[in-house]
């Protein structure tokens, strides 16, 4: 009976127990063999098995199902950085032109917010500069099983379609359902539909179209006369469209429209635009243009809309008169100067309307660049030139000879190598070869420019242009070699019969190479060896590069091309000489792949380089 009594009391005590535990909050726990993964505060498992309750993520042989929160449902909103190609996607005639990539200064990364770009500030100066890779921050809108699944497929290595890739990027906004007023609907085969707001259409402002100028080939300038929208000033104060300007869409008459990249085409005083029918990289050397395919098919046409894509909506521009696109002139027109500079002769009269002759002497480089004109007026076969335009202190610079015309673009007239530009050339050369035997005798792009200066000197169809460039380029490359920058020469009086320094800006240096401070050779002097490289496909539209470390390098260069001689090639640098692998992603599917690696060695502005690597070839999945 006691006995009893005990198991009695013993079950009522656990029966108190049970009790008081099923009455806590219990949380929900995954089933078993299945994994969890938490998605803008909801939480879902999933399985490769086919649970009760859950939902096949289509031939995936994933399931899921959502075990804690409210869930995500309808459209949400966030951001995502796109290439221009999907940027642009359905609201321009063709994206078939678009790189992946344009290459940029570094300089100027951070001037445009939302342009997207692969800069780092401790590698991009190693890297020769970064990349411009499409437009950041774009406002996307995604359906919510879309986004889920994605998430899903990612924490579970699962390959990804093109919509769940581009859903994967997408951050979220931390209100997700609240709708902005412009933004990008992803489609379920990958691609992006604009909802295309229209935030106000003026149609009084002046264009104006110029060619042959520093920015570009051809550019358009939009003075606006009522409103003010285009930002046309240092600040982005007062102007809706300003320096967080996503895109620029140019429009013919005959409804052909044309998208701009940030850099090549787009500027921080977006009232200003350019582009480049032949020559990509035709602008300041801020960033080359990609498209000029596309903006061949400007030419002859009137453009009579420009679209200024914003976060906020487009502003959008019409023109009665519309803005003529002139052609390029079809043969080349070339000249010389006399040996005292005091005149210029045309070796051909280009056949045009209304045309105008200038020749033109500028100093200093990007926005402090100063033109001085020499000589403007009608086309004549010897024209006199003006050098007492010219500040007797002015610094060295270069000449250019334009003739402009109704019926034609600005024609650039080709200038033979001047013989001041061919003794400095010369004397860049000895200085090249002088540090090239000493500190710099494995600086490799110094070796390259020392090579094609006298191979520009031989050749006799070498234009003062060309060699105007390379004068700059050997300048700066010898620097690091130099303890001190030479004088400046200074523009003689226009009575005498010398002639002004015809390089570029860059002051050359013109002390004898055997002056020269020369660094530590034992901080500069490094061979790199040859690299051996592996590369292999790395799941969709991605492969992996392997390559072997060495200590001695700063870093590494993987280039890869769908062509065997590397043409249209991109390249990516490894800031770090311990890491040996590199995934590179976004590719093309079912193409092949030339790779090749090699080392640099980074001592101040020298890099040095080893070997590339054997090509290696790699089919995409």
């Amino acid at each position: 009976m006691r006995k009893q009594k005990l198991l009695t009391k013993a079950l009522a005590a656990s029966m108190a127990v049970f009790m008081s535990v099923s009455q806590l909050s219990v949380p929900a726990f995954a089933a078993e063999g299945t994994k969890s993964v938490s998605i803008a505060g909801s939480t879902y498992t999933y399985s490769a098995e086919a649970l009760e309750g859950y939902t096949q993520i289509g031939n995936s042989g994933l399931y899921y199902k959502l075990i804690d929160g409210s869930g995500l449902s309808g459209t949400l909103y966030g951001k995502s950085n796109l290439t221009y190609k999907e940027f642009y996607s359905g609201d321009v005639s063709s994206t078939d032109s678009f790189d992946v990539v344009t290459t940029a200064s570094t300089s100027k990364y951070s001037v445009l917010s939302n342009a997207w770009t692969d800069y780092e500030e401790e590698s991009a100066e190693a890297a020769g500069g970064y990349h411009v890779k499409g437009v950041a921050n774009v406002n996307v809108a995604v359906d919510s099983d879309l986004y889920v699944e994605s998430a899903i497929l990612k924490d579970a290595n699962k390959e990804l379609s093109k919509a769940y890739e581009e859903a994967s990027d997408i951050t979220l906004n931390e209100n997700p359902t609240q709708v902005p007023s412009q933004y990008k609907t992803l489609q379920n085969n990958g691609s992006y539909v604009s909802n295309n707001k229209t935030v106000t259409t003026v149609t009084d402002a002046v264009p104006t179209l110029t060619t042959g100028s520093t920015w570009g080939e051809y550019e358009i300038d939009v003075v606006e006369t009522s409103t003010k929208y285009l930002r046309n000033s240092r600040q982005d104060e007062g102007f809706p469209v300003n320096s967080t300007i996503q895109g620029i869409i140019l429009e013919t008459t005959e409804g052909y429209k044309v998208g701009l990249e940030h850099l090549a085409n787009i500027w921080v005083q977006p009232y200003k635009l350019s582009f480049n029918v032949n020559n990509e990289a035709g602008t300041t050397g801020i960033a080359k243009s990609d498209n000029t395919a596309e903006f061949k098919k400007l030419v002859n046409k009137t453009i009579n809309k420009i679209t200024y894509v914003t976060p906020e909506g487009n502003y959008v521009y019409t023109f009665a008169d519309g803005i003529f696109v002139k052609p390029a002139y079809s043969e080349e027109i070339s000249g010389t100067f006399s040996n005292d500079m005091k005149s210029f002769t045309l070796n051909q009269i280009p056949t045009v309307k209304n045309g105008t002759l200038t020749v033109t002497y500028t100093v200093g480089a990007g926005r402090q660049k100063v033109p001085y004109t020499l000589y403007s007026g009608s086309i004549q076969k010897n024209v006199p030139l003006d050098l007492s335009t010219v500040p007797a202190d002015a610094e060295g610079g270069s000449y250019s000879v334009d003739i402009s015309s109704d019926d034609y673009a600005d024609i650039s007239v080709a200038i033979p190598v001047t013989d001041q530009q061919k003794s400095q050339l010369q004397e860049l050369i000895k200085q090249a070869e002088t540090a090239l035997k000493g500190a710099g005798a494995d600086d490799s792009v110094l070796l390259a420019h020392k090579n094609e200066a006298a191979e520009l000197l031989a050749n006799e169809s070498s234009t003062s242009a060309d060699a105007a460039d390379l004068i700059n380029e050997l300048t700066e490359l010898l620097k690091p070699y130099q303890s001190t920058e030479a004088p400046t020469p200074s523009i003689p009086d226009s009575t005498t019969a010398s002639k002004p320094n015809t390089t570029t800006a860059a002051k050359p240096a013109t002390k004898p190479a055997t002056t020269a401070k020369k660094p530590n050779t034992t901080a500069t002097k490094v061979k790199l060896a040859k690299q051996t490289t592996k590369v292999k496909a790395n799941g969709k539209k991605t492969i992996k590069v392997s390559w072997k470390k060495d200590k001695k390098a700063s870093g590494y260069e993987i280039t890869y091309s769908t062509k065997k001689s590397f043409k249209g090639k991109k390249t990516i640098v490894v800031k770090s000489n311990k890491t040996t692998s590199k995934v590179v992603k976004k590719l093309t599917s079912k193409k092949k792949y030339f790779v090749k690696v090699r080392s640099y060695k980074q001592v101040r502005k020298t890099k040095t380089y080893g070997a590339y690597s054997k090509v290696k070839t790699v089919k995409v999945k």
